[in-house]
This record gives structure tokens, C-alpha cells and sequence, in this order.
């Protein structure tokens, strides 16, 4: 043996191989010195190959020993020290010469790690010893032994090198100060990747790098190896069972039991041991996933039930690859994970589609609909759209779940016929479920097809026959009734309906509050909550908005037809406040104009409606128009006429007409859609403004008596008649008028005001007190004042509109004359007439005058 001067003669680490890419945290871990330190991660991970490197590069002594696969723990021990002695660590049995020099009598005889121990507490000059694939000791903990030796030395560090899992037990097994390198700190990164490529001379698109990282977990040798096989095809390497099977060698996939366990279990995303028994009935189910993670198929991590198991996305894969008995043996183990999992619908029904188990499906989705609706409607409408038709026929109350998340059918009405129950009328409660998940498909179905009238015909229809005869919801409709008054409450909305629209939905909060499906009823009471914002009835608004902060919110993946509601409502009431910067931060909470599903969303038109409303009062009429007169072209068809959609967008496009001095073009409005005759405020603003204030004072009286308008068509109307009685000289009038629009307003409405005359509104508020608040905050909102302009109406004959029109077509008199069945001459009297009352003097001016006064009938109407 060599004396203490001369160099041990050290073994030498294995040769680093080419292309590895360094890992400065891995060489971190080992700088710092810790006694024992474990890299731990599965083949292929280069372990071997950093601490090589390391080795290498900071020039330290060592001894490599790679371990032989044993059952016998002396084994280990006997080559270990064999190794040592060999490097002069451990003196040669019987040589009476102790390591580092000296003699000594002949020991005793001693095991081989008693030996090993000896010898490595005896030495003094540091080395680091390296234990390679220490977990071929099968069936003896070597690993806590050898570690227990190195702290009991001066001089020695240990470095194992295993596949042996990341589980507690082994940090408790080598000592709390063990440093540990995990498979993740030696996986490549997706710049790594390309970085190889890049020296393999196979360069690759970040899609691809991407994906070679993400199937592979970043694996450097099965990365290495595709990537070394792709060079010089042409071919764009893959990550595949078919392709990468071979580097795995016994891992591949055979038929064999460990292979059906695997294929039993990657259907499932996440893996406890008592799922994967449940799932295969094989009580060794956490051996094979210990050896699956130890192979680098499968990671693992603490969970509340112990721990969790995640196979790699290359092994999930197995499904549309290698083996052939694979699609039936996948499709045995989608049907078996969703009778194991029944306590988890979501999930349930993802397996069962999966299975394309039909009986299934419509097991999970009946009886457990509402948890699905809430925490998995993707999943729902997907299975649900696939579900066939003759299974909806069998279940008809399905056929609501589906409609509300994916849209109306053709079956929805005419391949159902499902019997309306009278109201006295018994019905057992799945004959029932069945008659309400028709009657609210059908509602939808119809609303979406712009059938109003009928949707709202339907809706009444089936709240009813749900009433006994004290007016009692029936039992076992639980589950179903507040889906059915919140469509019921839509249908009236978008028919017009509001009173009805507004029973409905609060009889929907009430059903809904306390349950699964609160947050339909939230749904509800938000709606209300903005068809009084809208009417103006704003304290109850904001008591119906203050309720519906107190139920469960919807999640965000989960969009109830009138999840616009509560940021819409919060508009109106800023802007009746008249902050119209509040009014703009809700409004920027809802889509862009013309972005809105309208058939998901009943109240589309509305946010138009408001951000109109912001425009014209900040003293953009033209912004004003722009907006409404888009909200009407971008709705094409869904515009229908007659609708409310259709009479709120076109009623307030003639109301800012008329009060930014464009009378004619409003009044043409009202003549092009007859439905506007009813709206008094805007009928007895253009009476007034042609000039008739008797006419304008009877039509306000009739609506303020005749009718009940809701409070901001109240307080308009007030306002209008007290400007015609200002007209007229009837100050008394004027002076009821305002007070009358203030104990109807109070202070909160304020938007009428500020579209009202306001000299003439503040020379009559000074002899009203009541309106001095009123006044005080119009003054405080800094809104430009409006001033009343009496643009005289501009009247056509039907035979001068006639040749207005044809004018617009290029033709010439003489054609013009041709086509109307009348004389040249004629024709130019008639254009004389036109161009006078259009105060023109050429057709280009009478053209664009005529469309913006509305004659042509376009759709803008230009500058006002």
C-alpha cells in the first residue's frame, strides 16, 4: 500500500458525455458541501453525467463505484471495499498495514461493512465517494448505513446516485441534512431543448420544442435520443408511444398485467392507490405506481388523501397508439372510472362520454344536472350535444340543461310532444321535470328565434300550470323551477312585458335563494335590478342590487343570459346621478358595442341604450346617434319589428333627434315604425316642437292620467308639459308640472332634467322649492345645458318624397317623370317644390339633405 506522501490512486468518474447541457443549480447543490447529497430521478436524467462534469470541473478526489443489482447486502459492502482498497482507503485484509501508512498487528476478522466503516472513519484526506445506481440493492437499505458512515468521517462526502422515488420516508431514512436533487432540477427546459438541437444540428420551431417539452416532462435522454434520430430524415421529430417505446426497453407497453394496470389508469388525470385499486381491482396498485414513478412514467405529490400519482403525458397517449387491443381496453376503463367516480359528476360524465356510454350519460347528467350546470357547463353542453336524439325523447327534461347551455334545436319543438298538465292536474314529479325541461327548452328556442310574443305565451303558460289551487308552486320541482321562472321572467322581458317579466324573476329569487341554484336567483334579482334602473325606479334597484350581493355569484365559465344585468343597472343609475365617469367604468366592464351575444343576452340593446345616453349628455350628439344608429344596423335580424329591442333603440334615436334640432328626421321616424305612436313623452316632444302646445299639453295629460308610465317616462312627460304650458302662458301649469316631475323624480333621477330647456327650467324652478335640490345637483353635475331649438318640421308631400327617391337612383327628369306616370313638367314643379322646402338649389343638396332629415329612409342620419 502507498504511504501517507504518495497520491491515492483514486477511480475514475465515467466520461461526461457530449452535448450535455450544464445545470448551475444541480453544480450549486453539490458545492455546497453537505455530507450526503442524492440526486434522485429516473434513467436518462444524466445524473451520472453532472456529477462527472462537477467532478471534472472543480478537480476533486473521488471514488465511483457503479453498484451491481444484489439481493445480498455483504455484496454491496464486499465491493465497496474492494473498491477502497483499491484507491488505498481501506488497507488489504491481512497486511498489517492501516491506510495512510503504520503498521499494525493482524486484525480480527471483520464483516465487509464494518470494514468499509473502519476504513472510512480512519481517513483524513477529503475525497468525495460516489455511489451509482445504489437502488440495485434490492432488499437492503444500504443507502441510510453508507450515509451514517460518511457523517461519522473527517474528510468523506457521499453522493448517491438513485431511481428510488421522492417519498418522505427516504429523507428520513438519510438524515434531515441530506440535500437533495430531484428529477425536475435535471429535466430540460424548453430553451434547453432548443439549445441541444441546436448543437445536434436539428433545429426546431418553438411549437415543437414546446411540445417535445411538455409530452416528455423535459427528459434529456428520451429528448437526446428523438432528436438524434431525426437528423437527416427531414422528418419533424415526435414524441409518440410508437417512436420513443424502444428507449424505455422493459417499460414498453406488452399486454403484460403491469400494462393493463397502466392502461387502466391513464384515463384518470390524477391517481390515489385507492382509486387505482377501485379502477383495477389489483391490490398492488401502489407498487406499480412506486415503480412507475421510479421509472419516470408517473410523479407523485402530498395530497389530503395521501399521496397523488400524474402519468406522464407521453403514457397517456397509449390510446391512439401501439398495441391493438388498446381502443377496447381504454373504452372498459372510461365506463369502470365513471361508476368509480359517481361521487364526482363532473367527472363521471367526462368518462362516461368518453366510453360513449349513453345510459350513462343520461344517469349522471339527471342526477346530478345542477352541480354540472354550476362547476362543469363546458363539460355538460359537450355531452349533452352528443348525446343522440332518441335519448332526449326518452327524457325529455334534459332537453332544458341542454337548451340553456348550447341553444335551441329543431327537436326542442317539433319532435316532442310532451302533454301540457292542466292546473288541476296531478302529475307523479318525473312526469312533471319532464313537461318543465320542454316548456323551457321551447321558451328558449323561441325567444332565440325572435318568436317574443310566443316565448312569453309559453312562459306564462307553464308558471301557471305549476300552481295548485292555492297558487303553490308543486312539489318536486325544486330543481327546476328557478331555471324556469328565470326564462319565463327573459321571455316577458324581451316581449315587453316588464310587470310580468318583473314577477317572474322575483319569484325565481325566491325559489332559487338557499339552494344549489343561487346563483340563478341572483341572476334574477340583478335583472330586476336593471328593468327598474331602466324605468327609473332607482331606490328599488339599488335594494334589488344590494339583495343580489348577498347570493352566490355565478362562476366566471358560467354566463346566465343575463350576466350583463348588475354592471348595466349600475350604469343607468350613475347616469341618472348624472356622474357619467362612474357610468363609463361600469359600462367598460361590459363588451364592446357589437360584440354581444344577443342570443344569450335578452338586454343586449340596453348597454347601447346607455352608452347613447352617456354621449348625448357630455354634449355628443353625434356619438350619440353613431351609437344607437350602429346598434341598429350591427343587430340586422335580430332587430325584429315589432320588439322592445327595436322600440327602446328607436324611440331614443328620435327623442335625441328631436332635441338636437332635428325634428323631421324624428318625426319620420315615428311614421316608419308605427309602435313609436305609443311612447307619449317622445310623440308630445314633437308636437310641441311643430308648434302645437295645446296638442302636446293633451297628449301629456291623457298619458299621465290614462296610463301608468314608469317614473322616468313620468317625469319626462311632466317635463315636456311644462314646457308647453310655458308656452302657452299658463305659469301655474308650468309651475305644477315641475313640481309634480320632482315628487316623482327626487333627487336620484336627474337625467330628464338635463335634457329639458335649461333657461327655461331654472326661470320656473326659481318659484318652485321643491325643485331646489334638484337644481343644486343639475348645477353640481357640470352637464352642458341644453337650449331649446325651435327647428321648424319640414313637411313632403308623398309625391315629393316619391321624387326624392327617384332622384337618388341617378335617373334624369325625363326618366324620373316616366316612372311616376307624370309630365316633365310636372316633375319640375315638383322640384321646385322639393328644393324649396329642403332649402337647396341642386340635387346633390336635396339628396343629402333628404337623407339626413330621414326621407330616403337610411339608416343614419347624418349630422344633426
Amino acid at each position: 500500500m502507498p504511504t501517507s506522501s504518495e497520491r491515492p490512486r483514486w477511480s475514475r468518474p465515467p466520461r461526461v458525455p457530449s452535448h450535455l447541457i450544464p445545470k448551475p443549480d444541480v453544480y450549486g447543490v453539490l458545492d455546497a458541501g453537505n455530507a450526503v447529497t442524492v440526486l434522485r430521478a429516473p434513467q436518462g436524467y444524466g445524473k451520472s453525467a453532472h456529477v462527472s462534469e462537477w467532478l471534472e470541473r472543480t478537480g476533486h478526489p473521488a471514488v465511483w463505484m457503479t453498484a451491481r443489482r444484489t439481493e445480498v447486502a455483504d455484496d454491496f459492502w464486499g465491493s465497496l471495499l474492494e473498491l477502497l482498497v483499491h484507491a488505498g482507503v481501506a488497507p488489504r485484509a491481512g497486511s498489517g498495514i492501516t491506510a495512510e501508512g503504520g503498521t499494525e498487528a493482524a486484525p480480527a476478522p471483520v464483516s465487509p461493512a464494518a470494514a468499509v466503516r473502519d476504513a472510512l472513519a480512519r481517513w483524513t484526506t477529503p475525497f468525495v465517494l460516489v455511489v451509482d445506481h445504489v437502488e440495485k440493492v434490492r432488499t437492503a437499505r444500504v443507502d441510510a448505513d453508507l450515509a451514517r458512515m460518511v457523517r461519522a468521517s473527517p474528510a468523506v462526502r457521499l453522493v448517491l446516485c438513485s431511481h428510488l422515488s421522492s417519498d418522505p420516508e427516504h429523507l428520513a431514512r438519510l438524515g434531515m441534512d441530506t440535500a437533495f436533487v430531484e428529477g425536475q432540477s435535471l429535466a430540460l427546459t424548453p430553451r434547453e431543448i432548443a439549445r441541444l438541437a441546436v448543437s445536434l444540428d436539428a433545429v426546431l420551431a418553438d411549437g415543437v420544442v414546446q411540445g417535445l417539452h411538455d409530452d416528455l416532462w423535459g427528459w434529456p435522454g428520451l429528448v437526446r435520443g428523438l432528436l438524434t434520430a431525426s437528423i437527416g430524415t427531414g422528418e419533424v421529430p415526435r414524441a409518440g408511444w410508437e417512436t420513443l417505446g424502444p428507449l424505455f426497453g422493459n417499460r414498453s407497453i406488452d399486454g403484460s398485467p403491469g400494462s393493463l394496470f397502466v392502461v387502466a389508469t391513464t384515463v384518470v388525470d390524477e391517481l390515489t392507490v385507492d382509486l387505482a385499486r377501485s379502477l383495477t381491482g389489483n391490490e398492488s396498485a401502489e407498487a406499480i405506481l412506486e415503480t412507475l414513478e421510479a421509472s419516470g412514467l408517473a410523479r407523485s405529490r402530498p395530497g389530503p388523501q395521501g399521496r397523488v400519482w400524474t402519468y406522464m403525458p407521453l403514457l397517456r397517449s397509449l390510446s391512439t397508439s401501439g398495441w391493438p387491443k388498446i381502443s377496447s381496453l381504454v373504452t372498459d376503463a372510461h365506463r369502470q372510472a365513471s361508476r368509480v367516480l359517481a361521487d364526482d359528476p363532473a367527472r363521471a360524465l367526462h368518462h362516461a362520454v368518453a366510453a360513449q356510454d349513453w345510459d350513462r350519460v343520461v344517469e349522471v347528467v339527471d342526477s346530478g344536472w345542477v352541480r354540472l350546470v354550476t362547476d362543469a357547463p363546458t363539460a355538460l353542453g359537450e355531452a349533452l350535444e352528443q348525446l343522440p336524439a332518441e335519448r332526449f325523447r326518452a327524457m325529455p327534461r334534459l332537453l332544458m340543461v341542454r337548451d340553456v347551455l348550447l341553444g335551441s334545436r329543431n327537436d326542442t319543438i317539433t319532435a316532442l310532444a310532451v302533454p301540457w298538465p292542466e292546473p288541476h292536474e296531478d302529475l307523479d314529479e318525473s312526469a312533471l321535470r319532464d313537461v318543465v325541461g320542454v316548456a323551457v327548452g321551447q321558451i328558449i328556442a323561441d325567444r332565440r328565434a325572435q318568436r317574443f310574443e310566443a316565448a312569453a305565451e309559453t312562459a306564462t303558460r307553464m308558471v301557471d300550470a305549476l300552481r295548485d289551487d292555492q297558487g303553490r308552486y308543486r312539489p318536486g320541482t325544486d330543481d327546476v323551477l328557478p331555471f324556469l321562472l328565470l326564462h319565463a321572467g327573459i321571455a316577458q322581458l324581451a316581449a315587453g312585458r316588464l310587470d310580468a317579466a318583473t314577477d317572474d324573476l322575483l319569484a325565481c329569487t325566491w325559489a332559487g335563494t338557499g339552494g344549489d341554484l343561487e346563483l340563478v336567483a341572483r341572476t334574477a334579482i340583478e335583472t330586476v335590478a336593471l328593468i327598474d334602473a331602466v324605468r327609473g325606479s332607482n331606490q328599488r334597484a339599488h335594494e334589488h342590487l344590494a339583495v343580489g350581493a348577498t347570493l352566490a355569484e355565478a362562476p366566471e365559465h358560467l354566463a346566465l343570459t343575463m350576466d350583463l344585468a348588475a354592471p348595466a343597472a349600475r350604469a343607468f343609475l350613475a347616469i341618472d346621478t348624472l356622474d357619467l365617469d362612474a357610468a363609463e367604468r361600469h359600462l367598460a366592464d361590459l363588451p364592446a358595442q357589437g360584440t354581444i351575444e344577443h342570443q344569450r343576452h335578452a338586454a343586449w340593446y340596453l348597454v347601447d341604450l346607455a352608452r347613447a345616453m352617456v354621449c348625448a349628455l357630455r354634449g355628443d350628439t353625434d356619438g350619440a346617434l353613431t351609437t344607437l344608429e350602429n346598434a341598429m344596423v350591427s343587430a340586422g335580424h335580430r332587430l325584429v319589428v315589432p320588439s322592445l329591442a327595436h322600440t327602446v333603440l328607436t324611440s331614443t334615436l328620435a327623442r335625441v333627434l328631436a332635441c338636437s334640432g332635428n325634428p323631421t328626421r324624428a318625426t319620420n321616424l315615428t311614421v316608419e315604425h308605427p309602435g313609436l305612436r305609443g311612447d307619449a313623452a317622445l310623440r308630445s316632444r314633437l308636437v310641441l316642437d311643430a308648434g302645437d302646445a295645446v296638442g302636446a299639453v293633451e297628449i301629456c295629460t291623457t298619458a299621465l292620467w290614462r296610463e301608468a308610465p314608469s317614473p322616468r317616462e313620468r317625469v319626462t312627460v311632466l317635463l315636456v308639459d311644462m314646457e308647453a304650458r310655458d308656452v302657452l302662458g299658463d305659469a301655474d301649469g308650468a309651475r305644477s308640472a315641475l313640481r309634480r316631475a320632482v315628487q316623482t323624480s327626487g333627487p336620484e333621477l336627474l337625467h330628464p332634467y338635463a335634457l329639458t330647456d335649461r333657461a327655461l327650467l331654472e326661470r320656473v324652478a326659481a318659484q318652485v322649492p321643491e325643485a331646489a335640490e334638484v337644481m343644486e345637483r343639475l348645477r353640481a353635475a357640470a352637464i352642458p345645458a341644453r337650449v331649446a331649438q325651435r327647428v321648424p318640421v319640414v313637411e313632403l308631400s308623398e309625391r315629393e318624397v316619391a321624387v326624392l327617391h327617384e332622384l337618388a337612383t341617378g335617373a334624369p327628369v325625363d326618366l324620373v317623370a316616366q316612372q311616376l306616370f307624370v309630365s316633365v313638367n310636372t316633375v319640375k314643379s315638383q322640384l321646385r317644390s322639393l328644393y324649396r322646402k329642403l332649402g337647396v338649389t341642386s340635387r346633390g343638396a336635396a339628396l343629402a339633405e333628404g337623407a339626413r332629415l330621414g326621407f330616403l329612409g337610411q339608416d343614419r342620419a347624418g349630422d344633426a
